[in-house]
């Protein structure tokens, strides 16, 4: 989730987002082009000639740090531009990814919307035309040197809409990270003799002293089938080639789920629940309840997404953070994106003041925004606050990582609008005894094949 330059992206990101705020016009699009299609009107980028706008923001930040963070942004944002009134609605994920398609299609729509990555949201938006070609504004405001090559391509589809990964921009990252991490338990890892693993080898040794132990290794909770999904990410990026994986999420050549690492990591996955590694019972086990324990001090390990933990205050101070290493030695690869993709519904009416937004989530000061409200930031790395404890700090640590190392790669489910449930239906029959690995693989590689068809049909 690629290719990316410069250490810890602030050289090519600061610059070219603080002057372009203050642009004039340059081509782009007119209120009057078709639906989500670049036109050959012009764009303002200078706030201050866009007059009093209010545009309206749909968004699942309804809680904790997320919700800390979008309140700030929307404070700081008005507090420079007053002239443009940012009225925000939070939602849950699921209801935000439900009613998306409705809400686009109405019309009036939210001028800003959550669209989600892959083909089970964005792609199908823009291949409807419901959210803005951002092309543009791309070139207005400097995007395309600005971000990393590896995270535009999470936000791009080509027009027709029948390839991921390039054409045009659909979306827009913000300055928060998200990676797929490997959570540690400070004090079990000492009292355990252990320490944080440079290779696979050493993981698989701490998990063993754990269980010896008495001390759960992983918390695992699989009782909604999507328990063990950041497991298997992480250890396909154990296994796998970083453009390998990127090329079949993205359809590029004549990749096959079968050279990604996946067979590799689902045998692993099914090794680790055969030695007792996992919470016991974990199939029966709601992933909250797994994650609660885990914080709680009850298990070593726990695979999770940036900022998923059910943390209260104090909580991550006893934790700490690292990306799986590589089975056999180098660089690790990490499963990485901005914490939400933003597009420009097609039927707004401020495509401009919208666009300006989007252009100061993504910017330096939205960056530190996310360390002072203990988030991992991205497309920059401000100082850690003062205050700041030791989890953020292996946050930022990661994303300096997966920068100078050129390591994200794409959520593999991307690739197909079910590829996830696929994955995750035939995982649990495999830890239930009802299928096998090489099951598990073909099932994925037909899901992977139909969808090809589909897609290069349309």
């Amino acid at each position: 989730m690629f290719a990316r330059k410069g250490s810890m992206w602030i050289s090519a990101m600061a610059a070219p987002l603080a002057a372009v705020m203050l642009s004039g016009c340059v081509p782009g699009m007119s209120n009057s082009t078709a639906a989500g299609q670049a036109g050959a009107g012009r764009v303002v980028t200078d706030p201050g000639a866009m007059g009093k706008t209010r545009i309206r923001v749909l968004d699942y930040f309804a809680g904790g740090p997320d919700k800390a963070w979008m309140e700030r942004i929307v404070t700081a944002f008005e507090r420079k531009y007053p002239q443009i009134t940012v009225d925000r609605t939070a939602q849950s994920w699921d209801d935000v990814m439900k009613s998306l398609p409705l809400k686009l299609r109405s019309a009036d729509p939210p001028d800003i919307v959550p669209a989600n990555n892959g083909w089970q949201s964005l792609g199908t938006l823009a291949k409807g035309g419901l959210v803005l070609n951002l092309d543009p504004y791309a070139e207005a405001y400097g995007w395309k040197k600005a971000f990393p090559t590896s995270i535009q391509e999470e936000h791009q589809f080509a027009p027709d809409g029948k390839e991921m990964g390039t054409g045009s921009l659909f979306g827009a990252p913000i300055a928060r990270g998200s990676a797929v991490e490997v959570y540690y338990n400070r004090s079990l890892l000492k009292r355990t003799g252990g320490h944080v693993p440079r290779t696979l080898t050493q993981f698989e040794e701490n998990m063993r002293k754990a269980k010896a132990a008495g001390i759960t290794p992983v918390a695992v909770g699989n009782l909604e089938q999507g328990g063990v999904t950041a497991t298997l990410f992480s250890l396909i990026n154990s296994f796998g080639d970083r453009d390998k994986i990127a090329d079949f999420t993205y359809s590029r050549g004549d990749m096959s789920v079968g050279r990604t690492g996946f067979p590799e990591a689902v045998t692993k996955l099914k090794e680790w629940a055969g030695k007792g590694y996992f919470t016991k019972d974990f199939a029966a086990v709601p992933g909250q309840d797994a994650a609660q324990a885990f914080v709680d001090g009850k298990a070593l390990f726990r695979f999770d997404y940036s900022g998923s933990l059910p943390l209260q205050q104090g909580d991550s101070k006893k934790l700490g953070s690292f990306v799986l290493p590589r089975a056999h030695g180098g660089d690790p690869v990490v499963t990485f994106a901005a914490a939400s993709n933003f597009s420009i519904a097609a039927k707004t009416k401020h495509p401009d003041a919208a666009a300006a937004f989007l252009n100061f989530m993504a910017s330096p000061e939205a960056a530190r925004i996310a360390t002072q409200v203990g988030s991992m930031p991205m497309l920059s790395t401000p100082e850690l606050p003062p205050d700041h404890d030791p989890l953020l700090a292996d946050d930022v640590k990661i994303a300096a990582q997966v920068s100078d190392n050129d390591s994200a790669v794409p959520y593999l489910d991307w690739a197909t609008p079910t590829l996830l449930n696929t994955m995750t239906t035939h995982m649990t029959d495999l830890l239930a005894g009802k299928a096998s690995a090489a099951d598990v693989v073909k099932a994925t590689q037909d899901d992977y094949a139909q969808f090809q068809k589909t897609r290069k049909a349309k």
